[in-house]
This record gives C-alpha cells, sequence and structure tokens, in this order.
C-alpha cells in the first residue's frame, strides 16, 4: 500500500473514490463500539461523518509490515457549516479541531484495506498544530 497516495486521495474528500480505490468490498471496519461491515457501511459513515465537516490527515508515523499499515495520524477537522453534534466536540462554521487517531489497518492480496482499526485520544491531546486547509 501506498501511504502517501492513500493521504492524497483521502484529503482530497471524495469519500466514494476512496472507499472504491482503497477498501475492500468485505471491508471490516471498527473505532471503539462502532463496528461497520461492507464498503457501503463504510461509506455511509463516511458521508455521514464528513457533512459539515473537512477532514485531513496529517500522519505523524508510518510503519508497514507485510500486509499490515500502522499509522499514528494527527486528523485535523474543518467544520464548513455549524456541527453542534460533532462527535470529538460542538464546531461553528470555520473552527477546527485536531484528534491524535492510532490506526491499523490490514491488507488483502490485492492491496486493498480488509481490516481497518482505530483508536483516539481525546480532541487536541498529543498533538502537532494544525495547518490552513488546503
Amino acid at each position: 500500500m501506498d501511504y502517501d497516495m492513500y493521504i492524497a486521495e483521502f484529503n482530497k474528500g471524495d469519500d466514494a473514490a476512496l472507499v472504491e480505490r482503497f477498501f475492500a468490498k468485505d471491508i471490516h471496519f471498527q473505532s471503539g463500539p462502532r463496528v461497520l461491515q461492507g464498503a457501503k457501511e463504510l461509506l455511509d459513515f463516511l458521508h455521514w461523518a464528513h457533512d459539515g465537516i473537512r477532514e485531513i490527515i496529517r500522519a505523524q508515523l508510518v510503519l508497514q509490515e507485510g500486509n499490515h499499515v500502522f499509522a499514528e495520524i494527527d486528523m485535523d477537522f474543518h467544520a464548513t457549516r455549524d456541527r453542534p453534534d460533532f462527535t470529538f466536540g460542538a464546531l461553528k462554521q470555520g473552527e477546527s479541531t485536531t484528534v491524535k487517531f492510532f490506526v491499523i489497518y490490514t491488507l488483502g492480496d490485492d492491496g486493498k484495506i480488509v481490516e481497518l482499526k482505530a483508536s483516539t485520544w481525546p480532541p487536541k491531546v498529543g498533538v502537532t498544530p494544525a495547518g490552513k486547509l488546503p
């Protein structure tokens, strides 16, 4: 997996293209208690999560061995409209927050992601300062 290409695609904000290009049809996603099965559930989740939010990956550390990729990510969330119900705290249009993610990807034989497990720290804890929205 070319993680730099994954980041570039993710940061474009086109969830459908990201899921099609990088995720297996039977992807298993888990982030804490949230469990998703299949590309459609993942895409539906991304559409919900990105409704009024522009999400930007800033990789801090990426390690790959065999079919596993581990990434420490500072994830910037920029509100494009008010999101009082946002998962990581209410954001008004123009505001942003950064959350530290630790993600393990398991790749299938074709190089697509078959499993993604993510965990987070509380917002703004242990992160590097966010830059401007690209």
